[in-house]
Formats: structure tokens, C-alpha cells, sequence
């Protein structure tokens, strides 16, 4: 996802999208500090016109009086798609089905995880063409005791452990320097069934959850579950999603 720069129109990359169709309707998860950039500017895409607009409906968990989105726990924000924004992002991509997502009432039922987005470090432009590719990061679901620490609910967080200077390959064994999690934010925390914690068979895991925050320090990936976003695109639905069609 890009933010068009109000005084020149140049393109920053700023996070991570999950275009999905849930309840029969298209729908772009992401973080809510990716959308607070349209205080002061639009949020853009590719598609088939180039890198345009997104167009829809945009609902997120309001803060609380006085709280900063950097101590927001939940963080995540949703765009209803029009039909016509998520026809031209179908030029590129294709929407995750509801069949790959899970509901889960408690982060701690999750196993091994992978953090999935586009980092900015990606990103590359030439003769104004962009171009990216995506990474993952993958690690062991939290217990009950880090949750503790971190003063987090696992019915509404989900933490994952990724150290960064522990990383290694896993077909090798040898370590690695994953790529820097920026733009990340907003991409999706899919969960791998047992037996399949080492696959690379992306067809596989489940949509669980977006991830929101990389506390590198203490080597935790942290996100919100899809059921947080259910309920809030329920409310979007009670209020017809603004009209949007």
C-alpha cells in the first residue's frame, strides 16, 4: 500500500494489505496506523490503471479519549472494496476465500506462524515502473506467560516469537538477516497446521490474524486476530458500508 505525498505526488510505501473476500464482499485488511495516513493524504494500490486510489469504505477500532495509536493494542483497519477498486486489484492479485480464514477464540490453540507482507526495503522503481516482492517471517506462537508480561489478552493479541539475530534458514540450518520488517504492517499472520510447520506450501496455513507491531528488542511479532475485524466490519455492515457498492 503506498501514500501519495500531498505536496508532489511522490509515492511512499507504508504497509501491507490482505485482500480477501469475506461475507461474499471484497474487503482489503490492514493496520490502523496504515490508514491514519489519510488524515492528510490518499492511500493507493496497484492496479489496472497503474497504481490508483483505493476506493471503498474504511472502519476501524476507534482509540480510546487521550490514547496515542502507538499504545493501541488492536491497530488494525479494514477498507469495504467498491466493486470497480476490487475488480482493478484483481489485475495483480487474488482475493484470499473465506475458506482460508479461522475465527479462533485464543491465540494460544496457534502453533507455528508466519508473518507475510511487503517489506519497503523491497521496493524498486525504474523508468516509473514499481516493482516488490513479498517476505515472511516465521516463528512459534506465544505462551500464556509472555502475554502476561506484555499485558496482552491472547483472545485479542496474537505474539509470535521472531528474533532477528536467531534467525536461520530453515533448509539449511544456517543462520540469516531476514529482511527489515517495514511495510510489513498490515500483512497477514497465517497459521500452519500440524505436520506442516516447515512447508513451504502456501496453499496450506490459515489466515488467523494482521500483524501490526515488531517489538525487535524482545523479539515479538504482534497482531490482532480476524474475529476483532469480523466484529468491526459487522458494525461497517449495520451502517451499509457508507453506501459503498
Amino acid at each position: 500500500m503506498f501514500a501519495a505525498d500531498p505536496n508532489n505526488g511522490t509515492l511512499q510505501h507504508v504497509g501491507t494489505g490482505i485482500f480477501l473476500e469475506f461475507m461474499q464482499q471484497p474487503f482489503l485488511f490492514t493496520a490502523a496506523h496504515v490508514t491514519d495516513a489519510l488524515q492528510h493524504t490518499e492511500l493507493l494500490v496497484p492496479g489496472h490503471a497503474g497504481i490508483d486510489p483505493i476506493e471503498g469504505y474504511v472502519g476501524y477500532i476507534d482509540l480510546l479519549p487521550e490514547q496515542r495509536r502507538e499504545e493501541d493494542p488492536v491497530d488494525v483497519a479494514y477498507y469495504r472494496l467498491s466493486r470497480l477498486c476490487s475488480r482493478s486489484l484483481c489485475t495483480y492479485f487474488r482475493p484470499l476465500p473465506q475458506s482460508r480464514c479461522r475465527l479462533m477464540t485464543t491465540a494460544l490453540e496457534l502453533g507455528v506462524c508466519s508473518v507475510y507482507g511487503y517489506p519497503a526495503s523491497k521496493l524498486k522503481k525504474a523508468a516509473g515502473i514499481y516493482q516488490s516482492e513479498t517476505a515472511a517471517y516465521r516463528g512459534v506462537a506465544a505462551h500464556a506467560q509472555v502475554y502476561e508480561a506484555e499485558g496482552l489478552d491472547p483472545e485479542s493479541s496474537i505474539v509470535i516469537h521472531f528474533h532477528k539475530k536467531r534467525a536461520v534458514n530453515r533448509l539449511t540450518g544456517k543462520s540469516i538477516n531476514p529482511v527489515a520488517h517495514r511495510g510489513v504492517s498490515g500483512g497477514g499472520i497465517f497459521a500452519w497446521p500440524l505436520g506442516h510447520e516447515l512447508s513451504e506450501d502456501w496453499s496450506v496455513p490459515e489466515l488467523v490474524g494482521i500483524f501490526h507491531t515488531y517489538d525487535q528488542s524482545k523479539g515479538l511479532m504482534i497482531g490482532t486476530p480476524l474475529w476483532v475485524l469480523a466484529m468491526a466490519v459487522h458494525l461497517g455492515q449495520m451502517k451499509d458500508f457508507g453506501g459503498v457498492r
